[in-house]
């Protein structure tokens, strides 16, 4: 008896051991939440894909020089996985020289749109996937919620966005890839 639960032990664990390899070499997704959305967000599958005529290693540079103009903080960069990503990060008034509201949409009152005059909580995540030899995509998501700062303690409101930020990304990442 104890022989046969032994075996069916062993074998259990062999089983285990087969299986587990291929289940840790399995890609890992990144999932965020934003102050201001309701829902957690995928971010590798959210956006446009913008084709960029250079290999993803030079991509990947030009990214993370394109981060550092605009002074988005390049907090997570894995450039075995394509990925440059800030944590949540606020801004007030502008982001990468323009007015916020040229890139979020948080609504509009009195004074005009909330995202230039709120505190605006933002993350931006930029993936890059090979595409041939020398060719990529890169995908750019920006994800924000504005908290009107002078009321106190409120829940943020969702913004979205307006689509600028991810072309003006890709015509700096090709700009400055181009120059690499």
């Amino acid at each position: 008896m104890q022989t046969t639960s032994l075996l069916a032990l062993r074998s259990s664990l062999l089983a285990f051991l087969c299986i587990a390899p291929p289940l840790a070499a399995q890609k890992t997704r990144t999932v965020i939440v934003v102050p201001g959305q309701l829902t957690q967000v995928i971010t590798d599958t959210t956006g446009t894909p913008y084709e960029v005529p250079f290999a993803v290693g030079r991509v990947y540079t030009a990214v993370l020089a394109a981060y550092k103009e605009l002074k988005i903080p390049a907090d997570i960069q894995d450039s075995l996985q394509g990925r440059v990503e800030s944590n949540v990060f606020h801004r007030r008034g502008d982001l990468g020289g323009k007015q916020i509201s040229t890139y979020l949409g948080c609504g509009d009152g009195i004074t005009g749109p909330y995202a230039d005059s709120y505190r605006v909580y933002m993350i931006v995540t930029t993936t890059i996937v090979p595409k041939g030899e020398n060719r990529s995509t890169i995908r750019t998501v920006l994800l924000g919620g504005a908290v009107n700062v002078s009321e106190g303690a409120r829940q943020p409101m969702a913004c979205e966005s307006t689509g600028r930020w991810e072309i003006r990304l890709h015509k700096l990442v090709v700009s400055k890839a181009a120059g690499l």
